[in-house]
């Protein structure tokens, strides 16, 4: 049970590697770490017809690397071990993990990051799912997939070999931990021991790879990948909406210098521009929850999204083999509620869940006039937006960043000594045009815990795009730019401080 509880330990490591000698190394490592996570969540939830489609290539062997010699595995453990003991029995079994890799890794794995990532998925799926260990036509369509990913991400051309060994070696590394932690778990038959072990797999999928672990398992000859339910447990780029609220903001319409005007709609913001219109489907957790990744991503949005309004005709889906995945289909049709013919596209850009974008052209000339690329619509997302009048901004309003799963990671009911992170900042606005904006931060580790708290205390204005309020960062007068964007029941305030270019995505509280 004690190897255990020090393996976990390796929920911190990523934070705590920082202050490795090789610093340096670590950073570009990490920053190419960080670019992958979304493209492996994107490849995994293709359907593997969606995999398997386009123009095969040559490839370029972005993922493989000359080795040299290294003192990876040594530098990993140290900064994970707080004795000696502990830091020679993690090298150990990094050592061995890696010897016991490489003897098995068949032609065109060794030394390629593609295969190290590979086993470190297996190994954190099937201890996180208690599941049986993949099949080789498995583990190799995974390979495969991962190797054409990096293949399609231009800049690993200029990753050097020295950061691709390392993330080689701390992939297998952690793959390693795994399935050390869970063979001890399994021969404690302990339950709580067992349960241990799939806090590891689980925090390394939601940590390194961003992948909620509840959401991938095995099944057949493949990775499947679901849709999650809407309840977000990584780090929050956009806060959990409530689902009763109706848009009762008083501007609900907004007109751009280049002649586009948006409204709010129950399903989505309408833009309009003489003869032409573009729909922002709102982030929809109804429809993800109802998405299987046996149907294609386009089929699926395409009729939530375009069949119920229009009758189509020479349907084109994009097949361009690119990274990130272009979710993107166009066609000519008519309108149902109309009559009138057109021709439309859709672009589907996973930020915070599906954005649909539906635009709705008079033909495809004037069509790609505008958009000669799926891509180039991506920036109309940015037109979901409306100004701020004080009687939109009465009540409490909070923002919430956590680190940590807790509905899945205390899966024995108890606390189990893993780290936590929480940031949170609530803004208060009252009638009397009095504001309260506090920060909490929380920082609770198995070593103990830290807490900071920060009020501000004032009055508050309101311009249609800025906000402004008194006695705020040592005692001076804060400007924010101010801003709703619609969502699906509701609204967000958006507020980016113009003294240091923090923005607070902030959901009102009932």
């Amino acid at each position: 049970m004690k190897n255990i509880l020090i393996l976990l330990v390796l929920i911190l490591t990523l934070s705590q590697f920082g202050q490795a000698q090789n610093k340096g190394l670590l950073q570009s490592a990490m920053n190419t770490q960080s670019n992958t996570a979304e493209r492996v969540k994107q490849l995994l939830m293709q359907s593997d017809s969606e995999r398997n489609s386009g123009v095969k290539t040559a490839s370029k062997n972005y993922a493989v690397f000359r080795p040299s010699p290294s003192e990876n595995l040594k530098n990993i453990a140290n900064e994970m071990g707080k004795t000696a003991e502990e830091k020679a029995m993690f090298l150990q079994v990094f050592t061995e993990t890696k010897k016991g890799f490489e003897s098995q890794a068949a032609n065109g794995m060794k030394n390629n990051i593609a295969a190290a990532m590979t086993f470190l998925m297996s190994a954190a799926v099937t201890v996180y799912q208690q599941s049986p260990e993949p099949s080789d036509a498995a583990t190799n369509k995974i390979f495969r997939g991962f190797n054409t990913m990096f293949d399609e991400m231009p800049e690993m051309a200029n990753i050097s070999d020295k950061d691709k060994q390392f993330l080689y070696d701390l992939y297998i590394s952690y793959g390693g931990l795994i399935l050390a932690a869970n063979l001890e778990a399994q021969e404690s038959k302990n339950k709580n021991s067992i349960d241990t072990a799939r806090v590891i797999a689980g925090s390394v999928l939601l940590d390194l790879l961003k992948i909620n672990p509840t959401t991938i398992y095995f099944e057949g000859d493949g990775l499947r990948m679901k849709a999650e339910s809407g309840k977000n447990e990584t780090r929050q780029t956009q806060p959990v909406q409530p689902t009763s609220r109706t848009h009762t903001f008083a501007k609900q319409t907004t007109t751009f210098s280049d002649g586009w005007t948006a409204n709010v709609t129950d399903d989505f913001v309408r833009l309009t521009r003489n003869d032409s219109e573009i729909r922002l489907f709102y982030v929809n957790s109804d429809w993800e929850k109802g998405y299987s990744n046996m149907v294609q991503q386009n089929d699926y949005y395409w009729q939530k999204a375009v069949a119920p309004y229009f009758n189509v005709s020479n349907v084109q889906t994009w097949s361009g083999v690119e990274y990130p995945i272009i979710y993107f289909r166009q066609a000519d049709a008519v309108d149902k509620q109309t009559g009138k013919r057109c021709f439309i596209s859709m672009k589907i850009v996973f930020q915070g869940g599906a954005n649909v974008i539906v635009a709705v052209y008079p033909n495809r000339a004037a069509y790609e006039k505008e958009f000669k690329h799926p891509n180039n619509l991506d920036p109309m997302l940015n037109a979901n937006r409306f100004a701020v009048t004080a009687k939109d901004l009465v009540g409490t309003w909070a923002s919430g960043t956590g680190g940590a799963g807790w509905d899945y990671y205390n899966m024995s009911g108890s606390w189990v000594g893993m780290m936590a992170l929480s940031d949170d900042d609530e803004f208060v606005f009252n009638s009397s045009g009095n504001y309260q904006h506090t920060y909490k931060s929380a920082n609770v580790s198995s070593g103990g815990s830290r807490f900071a708290r920060i009020d501000y205390k004032g009055k508050f204005s309101v311009g249609d795009w800025e906000l402004t309020a008194t006695n705020h960062y040592q005692g001076t007068t804060a400007k924010f730019s101010a801003q709703i964007v619609a969502v699906r029941g509701g609204y967000l305030l958006v507020l980016t401080n113009q003294r240091n270019n923090i923005t607070y995505r902030l959901f009102q509280k009932r």
